[in-house]
């Protein structure tokens, strides 16, 4: 059975903006690899709390259905996070997930 799934993204941590493009790089390689690709935006934003810091931010741009999503997610959340502290252990990684059909 598949569910309807949102899928959003936080990386904090981020020392700067090439790091922070390294970062979308690695990810949009793990979307590839999930045959999620073009269908998760990844931007980089400013931190506006620290100088030069960044964020990496995703977000789905509609539903994903995602067949076996309780098996899947802890592997999607595991490479997610390998993915990030291979680029940098100091980043923390957070996915928020989102379940449309759920949603009044």
């Amino acid at each position: 059975m598949s569910v309807n799934i949102d899928l959003a993204f936080t990386v904090t941590g981020v020392a700067d903006e090439p790091q922070a493009r390294e970062i979308v790089g690695a990810l949009e390689e793990l979307m590839r690899e999930e045959s999620m690709d073009g269908y998760v935006r990844i931007t980089v934003s400013a931190d506006a709390d620290a100088d030069g810091a960044c964020r990496v931010l995703g977000k789905s741009r509609f539903p994903l259905s995602i067949s076996g999503f309780h098996r899947w997610q802890p592997h999607f959340e595991s490479l997610f996070a390998t993915t990030v502290a291979d680029v940098t252990a100091a980043a923390r990684a957070e996915i928020d997930w989102g379940y449309p059909d759920e949603e009044s």
